[in-house]
């Protein structure tokens, strides 16, 4: 009797565990809003359905970063419980910059469909980095 309590008890709680995450993906390029800051350069932000934004800045950039770039990868750092999208220009273009998602819990990559290599995921679909969290 006591062991069906606990194995019931312990199928409740990875239920509600499951239940709770979110799945997330880099935002599209069509999804960044481009704001230029005072001192040159450029603040990227793109709005997560669960409220929370994506961001990031790129004193370096030109009006046209946004444009010319194409999603290049993501990660996860645990340290800071922190995703960073990058997205780049072509080759020889210095079209570059990153947004990223603070703070995510309860991180994990998406098998089988994904290209994640641990905490790495480089592709060409964004689709192919999604990410569960919480």
């Amino acid at each position: 009797m006591r062991s069906s309590l606990l194995t019931g008890m312990l199928a409740t709680m990875a239920l509600v565990n499951t239940v709770g995450a979110a799945t997330s993906t880099c935002p599209s390029i069509q999804a960044i809003k481009q704001t230029a800051m005072i001192n040159g350069g450029y603040r990227y932000e793109a709005s997560q359905p669960d409220g929370r934004a994506w961001t990031g800045e790129n004193p370096l950039a030109a009006a046209s970063y946004l444009n010319d770039s194409t999603f290049h990868d993501a990660r996860y750092d645990a340290n800071n419980k922190t995703v960073t999208c990058t997205y780049k220009g072509p080759m020889n273009n210095d079209a570059s910059f990153s947004v990223a998602l603070k703070p995510v819990s309860a991180w994990n990559l998406i098998p089988p469909i994904g290209e994640w290599k641990g905490t790495y995921c480089e592709a060409l679909a964004i689709s192919k980095c999604s990410f569960t969290h919480q």
